[in-house]
């Protein structure tokens, strides 16, 4: 249940689709809607992937220009989002103010990395892009050949090129913030992109589905929504009261409008604030812990037991089919023994002692061009 004010935006949206939008006439019936949007089930991946796109699209608004994207796919299968011209626009704008409220002025070299085969280098904007899939050493060449005041790319790519520049390059010099995207940026993540670039980072979140949604300038707590024409519910979770599930609406996209749409991501706000800031995306639904009763147990509970554990610098939490742990440290030698027993007592506590827990020192791996999730379940559902 929503925490505030139902917004009459939504409201009016969601009556509106039930009526044009054959995708939404068989999910929300006129009748469910009469009270407003309280108890509506929110559209979730699996029901938007069945649809054909023409039950997805507004019976009056036909209209063959759609932009369309491919989601990652980290869940396990890729999605197809569309986009009208309007939206697209919008998202753009949002791109734009986000980058100018963290610190970027127009005309400022920026160095993007990316998976877009498409992109460009813009001498207008001086924006310059690089492929996700370069080896780091290709990568920290380029970025010292062009000398960016501002970095944008995935967290593990940021991460690899962070450690390529310690080890052979000095740092950039022209460098004046770094936004990490495409995964989640804990405070031990951020801190060795600190140490790696000397600059501060800021934190993109973004979805295929919409574009950016929210963002965390350099040295702020919580995290700004991206634009007003996105409407942000959070669903409680039954297994863990830490941390509430994300439903967004776009009001700015009315030809494939994506209405009530469950991410699967968990996110932490702040109760003793007002407002309830958003502080932390916290995991994915889909990579919660099953237990051998079916009880699941969300990555956050994981991450908040682990990462703050003394020379502990990275892990991988594996879950595999037959519900056994696979657990990958990074850890001084020295610590290796004293640091596996407390991460063994740790998940004992949250996860009890039915399933196989193996444990052992090693590299964390982390590929050019794919999401890291140091916590991962290859048991659950897929969304």
């Amino acid at each position: 249940m929503p925490d505030r004010p139902a917004d009459p935006r939504l409201a009016r949206a969601l009556a509106d689709a039930a009526r044009h939008i054959p995708l939404y006439r068989r999910l929300w019936p006129d009748a469910m809607l009469h009270g407003g949007y309280d108890g509506l089930r929110p559209l979730d991946k699996s029901a938007l992937r069945a649809a054909r796109l023409e039950d997805r699209l507004r019976d009056d608004r036909r209209n063959p220009n759609l932009s369309s994207e491919l989601s990652s796919g980290s869940s396990g299968e890729p999605l197809t989002v569309y986009c009208d011209r309007s939206a697209l626009r919008a998202r753009r704008f949002a791109f734009l103010r986000a980058l100018l409220h963290c610190g970027y002025r127009p005309g400022q070299r920026m160095l993007l990395l990316t998976s877009r085969r498409l992109a460009r280098d813009s001498a207008l904007t001086r924006w310059h892009y690089a492929s996700i899939g370069e080896d780091s050493a290709t990568l920290a060449r380029r970025a010292a050949r062009l000398a960016p005041r501002v970095l944008y790319g995935p967290l593990s790519t940021l991460e690899l090129l962070a450690e390529q520049l310690i080890d052979h390059l000095p740092r950039l010099p022209s460098l004046r913030f770094v936004v990490s995207t495409a995964e989640q940026l804990t405070d031990e993540r951020r801190r060795t992109l600190e140490r790696g670039f000397g600059v501060p980072v800021a934190d993109f979140y973004g979805l295929a589905e919409f574009g950016l949604v929210a963002y965390r300038p350099p040295g702020a707590d919580a995290y700004v929504p991206a634009r007003s024409s996105l409407v942000f519910e959070y669903e409680a979770v039954a297994h863990d009261r830490a941390v509430e599930q994300l439903v967004l609406s776009d009001l700015a996209e009315r030809t494939c409008p994506l209405l009530r749409y469950a991410t699967g991501d968990f996110v932490r706000r702040d109760p003793t604030r007002p407002h309830r800031p958003l502080v932390e995306f916290a995991g994915r639904d889909f990579d919660c812990i099953v237990l051998p009763g079916g009880e699941r147990v969300s990555p956050y509970r994981i991450d908040l037991a682990l990462e703050h554990l003394p020379e502990l610098r990275g892990f991988e939490v594996v879950q595999q089919p037959d519900l056994s742990l696979d657990v990958t440290i990074d850890v001084p030698p020295r610590a290796a023994e004293r640091t596996r027993r407390a991460i063994a007592g740790a998940l004992a506590a949250i996860l009890g002692n039915a399933m196989p827990c193996r444990i052992a020192a090693g590299t964390i791996r982390r590929q050019p061009g794919a999401k890291f999730r140091p916590i991962r379940s290859l048991a659950g559902v897929r969304a």
